[in-house]
């Protein structure tokens, strides 16, 4: 009965019923938008990071050194070596250990590219086939066997840098993986554009760009393991197998910190991926908390003018709430019909903003995508979005919109039926 009353009370007065719902619905489209895209956000930065099984995986290396030279991965610092790498693999918890190697020599690389030749510096890095999988698109036989030229994989942020500065600045072609790949290089050892060259006329060895890969290095190339073990074997009469780094799987996320700290007692560092993941996660976090506080300030605008709505009913319609309360109604049913209505709009206005903000949703996604360089990590969304947060933002309109009408119905409540009846 309260209800249907509360229905023909906002019915009665349309243009105030529409005015005050629209208010609702601008502040729950904001804040749907805002919450939307914070998650859309957060969902894109963390996406390449938990990629790869980087959630269980760590980095194995020497401690730095407070030297310059300690930046230069190369020469006598790779002390680890096959002794080392069983002792971890024999470690609880560890699933597997891929260790990489790096050629010891100076060298660059030669591309031929848009019609020009280009050499830069490049460190050379070797892995086994088991580490790149995912990512290679060749067979484990072409990886290992080790034949020329041999199939390379960079690093696809090299592509993002180049799109980002030297193709946006200078207009030359963007680089994807369509057309780069298969391109043939050649790697000069102790060849180098910035050092003295220590073996001008060593022999060029050829190499192919066969794919892309988000977990090689950001400074050279990466090519089998046996490949750069074969390069240092001839170029460097001093070599023994040693290894620049090793990735280690562990079983599960919960056991990271323990396997750390073993291998740490090694005298070597360990580097979790999942630290910088959680520390993302917290900075994605606070800007969705900033997002969503904007949103919420938007709302409790509109609740404001649903305060004042009904602070002008209980005026307009003191005639009325006093024949109600001469006919019987208690001030609970008085209190019980004002909720009610602000029920309604919140529910009208909170449907319609949420309705509102997936079409604009949609019809921007795209729109702003175009703005966005075509990077590796780019999203094919940049908002996020489900049935159970549209429910929540739903029940929160509603919520919102009685507390801020409880005051105006309790001094609707409140009035005197013989003053409320009494015309001045």
């Amino acid at each position: 009965m309260l209800r249907h009353l509360a229905l023909k009370n906002l019915a009665s007065r349309p243009w105030q019923t529409i005015l005050t719902a629209s208010g609702i619905a601008i502040g729950i489209t904001a804040l749907t938008l805002m919450l939307s895209l914070s998650e859309g956000l957060k969902k894109a930065v963390l996406r390449d990071l938990n990629t790869n099984g980087a959630m269980t995986q760590l980095t194995v290396q020497e401690k730095p050194r407070d030297t310059v030279m300690s930046i230069f991965p190369i020469g006598e610092r790779n002390l680890i070596d096959q002794t080392i790498l069983n002792k971890i693999r024999q470690l609880e918890h560890v699933q597997a250990v891929y260790p990489e190697m790096i050629f010891t020599k100076v060298s660059s690389l030669e591309i031929s590219w848009l019609n020009q030749k280009l050499q830069t510096d490049a460190m050379i890095f070797g892995v086994p086939y088991d580490f790149i999988a995912d990512e290679y698109n060749g067979s484990r036989a072409s990886w290992e066997n080790s034949a020329l030229p041999y199939p390379a994989l960079i690093s696809t942020k090299i592509m993002d840098i180049y799109n980002l500065t030297i193709a946006s600045a200078i207009g030359l072609p963007t680089l994807s993986k369509n057309n780069l790949r298969s391109i043939d290089i050649k790697i000069l050892p102790g060849q180098s554009t910035f050092f003295p060259s220590s073996s001008p006329s060593a022999t060029a060895i050829p190499a192919r760009i066969t794919g892309f890969s988000s977990k090689t290095s950001l400074v050279g190339i990466t090519v089998p393991l046996n490949a750069v073990r074969q390069m240092n074997t001839a170029y460097d009469p001093q070599y023994t197998d040693r290894f620049i780094r090793l990735y280690v799987q562990i079983d599960n996320a919960a056991n990271i910190e323990t396997v750390k700290s073993k291998i740490r007692q090694m005298g070597l560092d360990a580097i979790s991926p999942l630290a910088e993941i959680q520390t993302i996660s917290a900075n994605m976090t606070i800007l969705e908390i900033g997002l969503g506080m904007v949103g919420l300030i938007i709302l409790i605008v509109a609740g404001l003018m649903i305060a004042s709505t009904f602070l002008a009913a209980v005026r307009e319609r003191k005639d009325e709430i006093g024949l109600f309360r001469a006919l019987g109604a208690t001030k609970s049913d008085i209190i019980k019909i004002f909720l009610y209505e602000a029920a309604i709009l919140g529910l009208g206005g909170g449907a319609t903003g949420i309705l509102i903000a997936i079409i604009t949703a949609l019809s921007t996604n795209q729109l702003i995508l175009n703005f966005i360089p075509a990077l590796s990590f780019k999203p094919n969304s940049l908002f996020s979005y489900n049935p159970a947060m549209f429910m929540l933002i739903l029940v929160f309109s509603v919520i919102l919109s009685m507390l801020f009408a409880f005051i105006p119905a309790k001094l609707a409540a409140q009035l005197n039926p013989l003053e409320a009846l009494t015309r001045e």
